[in-house]
C-alpha cells in the first residue's frame, strides 16, 4: 500500500495564550486521532518537531545557514505523519480528519519508493 507524508503545517503563535490545560487538551485530541490511525493499520510513524530550533540552508554558493525554519508569514512544519491510504483521495481523507485541521494546514505528498 502507498505511503503519503502528511506536514502538519501551522504558526506557532496560535498556541502561546492557551492555558496548561488547553494545550493538554489539544494534545489529547492529537493522541486520540494517532491511536485510532494505528489501530486501523493507517499511521507508520509520526512525530511533533521541537519549535523554533530548525534553519534552512540558503542555496547560494557558500551553503550559509539562514535564520528559520520561518516563512515570510512565519509558517512552520510542526510535525508529520506518515499514512499509508490506497492512494491520494484516501490519505485526503485521513488528512482531513486529523485534528490538525483545527490548528493549520496539511500538505499531503505521496512518498516515491524506489
Amino acid at each position: 500500500m502507498p505511503s503519503f507524508l502528511l506536514l502538519l503545517h501551522e504558526d506557532p503563535a496560535q498556541y502561546a495564550e492557551l492555558s496548561p490545560a488547553e494545550m493538554q487538551s489539544v494534545v489529547a485530541e492529537y493522541s486520540t486521532w494517532t491511536q485510532r490511525m494505528a489501530e486501523a493499520g493507517k499511521l507508520s510513524a509520526g512525530v511533533k518537531l521541537r519549535d523554533g530550533l530548525g534553519r534552512r540552508v540558503g542555496k547560494d554558493a557558500a551553503g550559509r545557514l539562514m535564520d528559520g525554519p520561518f516563512t515570510e508569514t512565519k509558517d512552520v512544519v510542526g510535525g508529520y505523519f506518515v499514512v499509508l491510504a490506497p492512494d491520494l483521495d484516501g490519505a485526503l481523507a485521513i488528512a482531513r480528519d486529523c485534528p490538525h485541521v483545527a490548528n493549520g494546514w496539511i500538505e499531503v505528498r505521496e512518498i516515491e519508493i524506489g
